[in-house]
C-alpha cells in the first residue's frame, strides 16, 4: 500500500503546480501584526502578500492536515472501526492539547476520527489514526516526513501526528501552502474542513460528541472572527506556535488561500477580552484583498517594450520587441496603464539580434511592474520579420574569426613564417651576389 501511495503521489506532483513566484506583489499596501503571513491568489498561483513566509514556526494542529491526507489515501474504507489502544492516548490529556476524551477500548470509525481531528483538532483522534495506518506512530511520522519531502517542503519536519509542541517540529507558510493545496484536491478532506459544526454518535463507552470547528472564521456566531467568504481549512494554537490558521476564501469569482502563523492573543477592540489575532487579521486581509485587488489587462501585443539592433540585414537596422500575448494580472483597483511599466529583463533580452528573424520569434522576456512590484512576466517577440543578407553574414563571420584568439595566433604564426621566408630569400640573394662578385688579380 505504501509503495502504491508513493507512486500515485509522485504522479500527482508532476501534474500539479505548487511552485510559487519568488516575488510578493503588494507588501507595501498592507500592514499586519501577525508574524508570518502568506496570501496567494489560487486562480493564478500568485503571491499577493508575503511576510516571513520562509520563517520556521511550530506547526501546532496544522500538522493534522498531513495526518488526515495520509489516512484518506491509505484507508479506502472510512466505515472501518478502530479500537483505541490505551497507550496511544496515555499522556495526551495532561499536555493541554485539544482532545475528544477517547478512552482505551472505545471504538470509532475512520470517518468519525477524521472529523474529530479535522474539525475539533482532537489530538487523541490523530494518534489513534496514526497508530492504525502506520502500524505504529513512529512509522507513521516517518510517512509524514516522506510525504512532506515529496511535496518539496524543504523547511518542514514532523515529530508527531497531532501537532502538540515538541523539539524539532517546524514548518513554514510556504510549505503549508504546498500541503494545504495538495490536501484540498481530496473532496472528502475539503468537505470535512468546511464544516462549522458536526457530531459523532455515542459509542459503547461514551456519549454523543459535539464538534465545534477550531477555525472560528467558519462560525457564524463568532462576531469577532466570522468571515462569510471562508470555506476552510484548519486552525491550531500552542505555546511555541502561537495562533495559526490556514484558510481558503472565495468571493466575486476570486479565490485565495491565506496562511497565518505565530500570531498573538491581543485585545484588538478594547473590550477587555483578548482576541485571536490569526483570525482577526485573516478577516482584515480577506476584506482588503476582495475590496482592492482586481484582475486587469496589463499587456497588449502592440506594446513596444524595447528596440534591439539588427545585424546582417541591408534593410533593417533596428527591431521592436512586443509582448507575445495579452496578459491580465492582479493589481490594485483603479490602476490604469500609466501606473504600470513593462520593462525588459536585461539578462534575458539581447541588445543585438542576427537576421534573418521571423515575426513572432521569442527574443527576450519582460516584467510588468506596479511601482517596484512585479505583477506579471511575459515573453518578448519580434514585431516584424527581417530578411538577412548572406554577404553580410559571411563578411561578419570572417570579421568574427579575425577577432578570435586562435585566428590571431595563426595570423601571427603566418606573419612570422612570412618574415622568416623573406629573411631567408634576402640571405640567399646576398650569398649569391657575393659569389658573383669578380675577384681582383694581383
Amino acid at each position: 500500500m505504501k509503495k502504491i501511495f508513493c507512486i500515485i503521489l509522485s504522479i500527482v506532483l508532476i501534474l500539479s503546480v505548487f511552485t510559487l513566484p519568488s516575488f510578493a506583489s503588494f507588501n507595501s499596501l498592507l500592514e499586519t501584526e501577525a508574524d508570518i503571513v502568506l496570501l496567494v491568489n489560487t486562480d493564478t498561483n500568485y503571491i499577493v502578500f508575503d511576510k516571513n513566509a520562509d520563517k520556521k514556526n511550530a506547526p501546532a494542529a496544522l500538522t493534522q492536515m498531513v495526518t488526515a491526507i495520509l489516512v484518506l489515501e491509505n484507508c479506502p474504507d472510512l466505515s472501518k472501526k478502530i479500537t483505541c489502544k490505551s497507550d496511544t492516548v496515555n499522556g495526551l490529556y495532561s499536555r493541554g492539547g485539544v482532545t475528544i476524551a477517547i478512552t482505551g477500548g472505545e471504538s470509532l470509525t475512520v470517518d468519525e476520527l477524521l472529523r474529530c481531528m479535522l474539525i475539533h483538532s482532537a489530538s487523541d483522534a490523530a494518534n489513534i489514526l496514526a497508530d492504525y495506518v502506520g502500524g505504529g506512530i513512529p512509522n507513521f511520522v516517518k510517512m509524514m516526513n516522506e510525504f512532506a519531502e515529496k511535496l518539496g517542503c524543504t523547511n518542514t519536519h514532523f515529530v508527531n501526528a497531532h501537532g502538540l509542541d515538541e523539539e524539532s517540529s517546524y514548518t513554514t507558510a510556504n510549505d503549508i501552502y504546498k500541503i494545504a493545496s495538495y490536501c484540498l484536491k481530496n473532496e472528502i478532506f475539503k468537505d470535512i474542513c468546511s464544516r462549522a459544526r458536526d457530531e459523532v454518535s455515542p459509542t459503547s463507552r461514551g456519549e454523543r460528541r459535539y464538534l465545534n470547528n477550531t477555525n472560528k472564521l467558519l462560525i457564524r456566531g463568532m462576531s469577532d472572527y466570522y468571515c462569510p467568504s471562508v470555506t476552510g481549512v484548519k486552525a491550531g494554537a500552542s505555546e511555541k506556535a502561537g495562533r495559526c490558521v490556514v484558510s481558503v476564501a472565495s468571493k466575486n469569482g476570486y479565490n485565495y488561500m491565506l496562511i497565518i502563523l505565530g500570531a498573538p492573543l491581543r485585545d484588538v477592540d478594547d473590550d477587555g477580552v483578548e482576541e485571536n489575532v490569526a483570525f482577526t487579521e485573516s478577516r482584515k486581509i480577506y476584506n482588503w484583498a476582495f475590496g482592492n485587488i482586481v484582475l486587469t489587462p496589463v499587456t497588449t501585443t502592440t506594446d513596444i517594450v524595447t528596440v534591439v539592433d539588427v545585424k546582417y540585414s541591408f534593410r533593417t537596422d533596428h527591431l521592436a520587441l512586443v509582448p507575445k500575448e495579452e496578459l491580465t494580472a492582479l493589481v490594485p483597483s483603479g490602476t490604469d496603464a500609466g501606473s504600470l511599466e513593462i520593462k525588459a529583463i536585461e539578462k534575458e533580452t539581447p541588445k543585438t539580434v542576427n537576421a534573418p528573424v521571423k515575426k513572432g520569434d521569442v527574443l527576450g522576456k519582460a516584467q510588468v511592474l506596479y511601482g517596484e512590484d512585479v505583477v506579471a512576466t511575459v515573453d518578448l517577440v519580434a514585431s516584424e520579420s527581417v530578411s538577412g543578407s548572406l554577404i553580410l553574414r559571411v563578411t561578419g563571420f570572417i570579421g568574427y574569426l579575425l577577432h578570435t584568439t586562435v585566428v590571431k595566433i595563426l595570423l601571427c604564426l603566418v606573419l612570422l613564417l612570412l618574415l622568416a621566408y623573406i629573411a631567408l630569400i634576402v640571405r640567399k640573394n646576398m650569398i649569391k651576389a657575393k659569389r658573383k662578385k669578380p675577384r681582383r688579380i694581383k
